[in-house]
């Protein structure tokens, strides 16, 4: 016990000297030239300290198996005589006791071994660990930390992990870095039979089996990371090698072997798996050399399959209340369900840029993976089933349904591997064999997608939410096929107008979310392709009198459908047409700021403060309350922001649009000769024509008819704050919360983490300006201040 115990103690004085003197942290500690000569010192005396730690592990390691086996003999004699350790007479407890000390403590020296290991591999020289002299002497640390891998006494095997992966962030020579990939793959297959042999002992089922899964959890996710690690930090090994480009021979295939391991890893039930390689896949399809040589291709429908497994939502309920299959392991994976989402999201974002590079370097698995599973998705989910938790009031599926997250977890997958299609997979261009049969192979797949999606019409408002996220993704698709896209744009303004089962006077949240999402994909899609809804443009536009005339869609649906014209629009030929046209969508709009009462409102500050209720205070302070007089002003001042907002998401489309132009949105003269580029010029001073200006925006035309109307709003508002205006309201003490900052700026300053729930949320700053009341309340008091940060910003 006592050698052993001097044993600890150099090994942890090896640690300790080597971390000292190669760690950053310690650089005021000990001198440069100090630190150096130590580290020259260790390194001459290297022949000197491997040799017996490696036979300290060696010996040691055979004790640990040793006891291991006495154990399992002594299991064997027990069952063989219809008894178990619990049975076991006083004199057999003592032996068996003995022999589980025996293993403990030797594993306890292994552990401390790999300690000073891992700071060796770290930081010291890569001969410590490679050096070919050392091997023929039977010196092979490498080996040795391969092998160990299937040891899960004092959690040895993660350790090896540990050291393998500090010598995969190291510049690994070529054949250092070979020598580690051939041998990793069988040394982890050893670990499995290993596995299987330790959960046999233990009568469970299969090393698969969820006691297993979170036992080996944290192997697990090490044994990723550094595999993954091993790939990333070495690229150019596989773009220069000659044999790896040639896509054949011994390099290639153990090459592929690797990438097929690290694929099948993640095939595990925990997303964290997945998690740790995914800067790795996206490295390797980013780099053309390595897409060139065909070793990444046969395992991208493994990682396409298993990023859009985990990407579905997992409902944390079910976790709390051990309803779900893997809630054990879901447990050891994240702490709380704030480091799940968090961690969720990460995956997400990052699996933007994966989707999209597998859709642009492997059209035909991607599509059809894809195809594959929103094709199950509508065998099993298409009309909500298995209509799990439902609203109560209406028997209707929430966001926390089966169906609801499932269909979730596809549209992302769907919008980025669409997007990343090269052009080539979709137009009618002529290419070579190879490219015009994988064309032949997805565009059948891509129009089946599209047909599920248009012709799907789910009853449930969660699930009409789930398809209009599915019909912005086809927006890819149409700018090829646009066979579906006046279908899939009804189905759209449909749902623009949609309501409640059974319709209430005031639309839930869930469809104001609904309608909201709409009128977003709507303008998604005119964005990318309205030269394509162009020849539709005449019933566009009457439906979308329609609906405005119909009365129930909210200021912001009236936004976005203004938009979505605006941006069809855009893309009509002629100029004057253009402009005749954005004239005409927006006539309701500039009627409703033309009128008596707006004008008025806005020709003096008084008339503004008047218009906004805030004069009406000073005679009858209860005003701010009193629920018809709120309600008549909140209505007024919505009417006329909505049209000013409106004027300004056109204009800003508009404005886009004549950016995007071939000459960049100048003004262009001699337009009559427009196809003479010679006799284009493009003046950068002096007056312009206004004509010149429409040809290329059609929003131009109406400035002299606004203008005159945003001046005078933003001088009324603007003059509120001056110092003969402030002083009236000030002294009022409802009158002065015109002045004050709103609950949004509040907000704002306080630099909350969108954890909170916004304004809000828990921790939101809703209620904080004017005590106990906000912007959703019955009174116009907390109202004034977001009015005029409104006005302010939009004119």
């Amino acid at each position: 016990d006592w050698a052993m115990i001097g044993v600890k103690i150099c090994l942890e004085c090896l640690k300790l000297i080597t971390e000292d003197c190669t760690d950053s942290d310690f650089n005021a500690k000990i001198s440069t030239s100090r630190r150096n000569d130590i580290l020259l010192g260790l390194n001459e005396m290297s022949s000197c300290i491997l040799p017996p730690i490696f036979e300290l592990l060696s010996t040691q390691y055979g004790q640990v198996n040793a006891a291991k086996s006495t154990l399992q003999q002594m299991n064997a004699y027990l069952a063989s005589n219809g008894r178990n350790p619990s049975q076991m007479t006083p004199e057999e407890q003592v032996q068996y006791q003995q022999q589980i000390d025996k293993r403990d403590v030797a594993g306890a020296i292994v552990a401390d071994v790999l300690g000073t290991l891992e700071k060796f591999c770290q930081s010291m020289p890569l001969d410590w660990m490679f050096n070919l002299d050392n091997q023929q002497k039977g010196i092979d640390f490498i080996s040795a930390l391969l092998h160990l891998l299937q040891e899960d006494t004092a959690n040895i095997q993660v350790l090896s992990v540990a050291c393998l992966q500090q010598l995969s962030m190291r510049k690994l020579e070529q054949d250092q870095w070979f020598r580690i990939i051939s041998s990793l793959p069988s040394a982890l297959f050893q670990a499995s039979n290993a596995a299987a042999k330790r959960a046999a002992e233990r009568g469970l089922p299969s090393p698969h089996c969820l006691e297993m899964l979170v036992e080996q959890l944290e192997f697990h996710k090490s044994v990723s990371k550094m595999g993954s690690m091993l790939i990333s930090a070495h690229l150019a090994h596989i773009t220069t090698d000659k044999d790896i480009a040639s896509g054949c021979g011994p390099k290639f295939e153990a090459v592929s072997t690797y990438l097929r391991l690290l694929s099948e890893m993640m095939s595990h039930q925990s997303g964290v798996i997945c998690g740790d390689q995914m800067n790795t896949w996206i490295g390797l399809l980013r780099d053309p050399a390595i897409v060139r040589t065909n070793v990444v291709t046969p395992h991208i429908a493994n990682v396409l399959v298993a990023y859009m497994t985990h990407i579905v939502r997992i409902r944390w309920e079910d976790v709390w209340d051990q309803n779900h299959s893997y809630a054990s392991l879901i447990e050891a994976s994240w702490d709380d369900e704030e480091e799940y989402e968090e961690w969720l999201g990460n995956l997400r974002s990052k699996a933007t840029q994966l989707f999209r590079s597998i859709g642009a370097t492997e059209p035909e698995i991607s599509v059809t993976v894809v195809h594959s599973k929103l094709r199950n998705l509508m065998a099993a989910h298409s009309n909500g089933e298995p209509r799990d938790h439902l609203n109560t009031e209406n028997n209707e599926l929430t966001v926390k349904s089966t169906a609801c997250c499932e269909f979730e977890g596809i549209t992302q997958p769907l919008d980025n591997i669409l997007h990343g299609l090269p052009s080539w997979a979709m137009d009618n261009g002529s290419y070579d064999e190879k490219r015009n049969k994988v064309r032949a192979t997805i565009r059948p797949l891509l129009a089946e997608i599209a047909s599920m999606i248009v012709n799907w019409n789910p009853n449930d408002v969660w699930l009409k939410f789930r398809r209009t996220t599915l019909l912005e993704a086809l927006k890819h698709y149409w700018k090829y096929e646009a066979t579906t896209l006046p279908s899939g744009v009804d189905s759209l303004l449909v749902y623009l107008n949609a309501t409640d089962n059974p319709p209430k006077e005031t639309p839930s949240m869930d469809v104001v979310g609904l309608r909201k999402k709409v009128g977003v994909s709507l303008v998604a899609v005119s964005k990318i392709v309205p030269d394509l809804l162009v020849p539709w443009l005449s019933q566009l536009s009457d439906r979308a009198k329609a609906l405005l005339t119909s009365g129930g869609l909210s200021p912001i649906n009236e936004m976005h459908l203004y938009e979505f014209l605006s941006c069809v629009a855009t893309a009509v030929d002629n100029p004057l047409d253009r402009s005749n046209f954005i004239a005409d969508v927006l006539s309701n709009a500039i009627r409703s700021i033309e009128t008596a009462e707006v004008q008025n409102a806005i020709a003096s500050v008084d008339g503004l403060l008047s218009f906004m209720g805030i004069s009406q205070v000073a005679a009858d302070p209860s005003c701010v309350t009193n629920e018809e007089f709120v309600k008549k002003v909140t209505t007024d001042f919505s009417v006329m922001f909505s049209s000013l907002n409106q004027l300004l998401s056109v204009g800003k489309r508009c404005q886009e649009a004549a950016k995007k132009r071939p000459n960049g949105g100048l003004p262009v003269q001699n337009f009559g000769a427009l196809s003479g580029e010679s006799l284009q010029h493009f003046p950068d001073e002096g007056p312009v024509n206004i004509n010149d200006l429409a040809i290329n925006d059609p929003f131009v035309p109406l400035w002299p008819r606004l203008l005159p109307t945003l001046i005078r709003v933003l001088d009324a508002t603007l003059r509120v704050w001056h110092p003969e205006r402030q002083e009236s309201l000030l002294r009022n003490n409802i009158q002065r919360y015109a002045l004050a900052i709103s609950d949004d700026e509040a907000y704002l300053a306080t630099k909350q983490e969108n954890s909170v729930g916004g304004v809000f949320g828990k921790g939101g700053t809703a209620g904080s300006i004017v005590s106990g009341w906000d912007r959703r309340s019955t009174n116009l008091t907390p109202k004034w201040s977001g009015w005029f940060n409104e006005l302010r910003n939009n004119c």
